[in-house]
């Protein structure tokens, strides 16, 4: 027998409301500890992982648009964060680097958001977190 549902379960509107709230209860946690948001965090991991990174390479992977990055790059260097130098190889981008301060408050947001994550995966139980896993990294992969 079929399911029945609602015509418009606005899965859309759900996934935003759940995001804000999340990002504000992982911006709070990281800001009392770390002095950083979640979205500095993030390049904070990136430059960590991976080295140095243009600025179009840090919109791409994190989703930013264009002008996200140039204002979350320049908080980020004025906080002494990051570090932006004209690339070598292109003179209309930029090279974003971590400097020490930005390692060690990546260092410091890392086990917050550790944390953060495994106490998500214990209100939604083993398989809801699986599914949750699955269907996020499709969306976040094919959209």
């Amino acid at each position: 027998m079929a399911r029945a549902r609602a015509v418009d379960r606005r899965l859309f509107l759900l996934l935003e409301i759940a995001a804000r709230k999340l990002n504000r209860d992982a911006d709070a946690r990281l800001k009392s500890v770390a002095g950083v948001t979640s979205a500095q965090a993030a390049v904070l991991f990136l430059l960590a992982r991976r080295g140095e990174r243009r600025m179009g390479d840090i919109g791409e992977t994190l989703s930013l648009n264009p002008p996200a990055v140039t204002g979350l790059i320049n908080r980020m260097e004025g906080l002494g964060l990051v570090t932006k130098t004209a690339s070598t190889t292109d003179k209309r981008s930029s090279v974003v680097s971590l400097t020490e301060k930005g390692r060690a408050l990546g260092d410091t947001a890392d086990p917050i958001l550790r944390d953060f994550n495994t106490e998500l995966e214990s209100r939604l139980g083993e398989d809801d977190s699986d599914m949750l896993h699955r269907v996020l990294t499709r969306l976040a992969v094919n959209i």
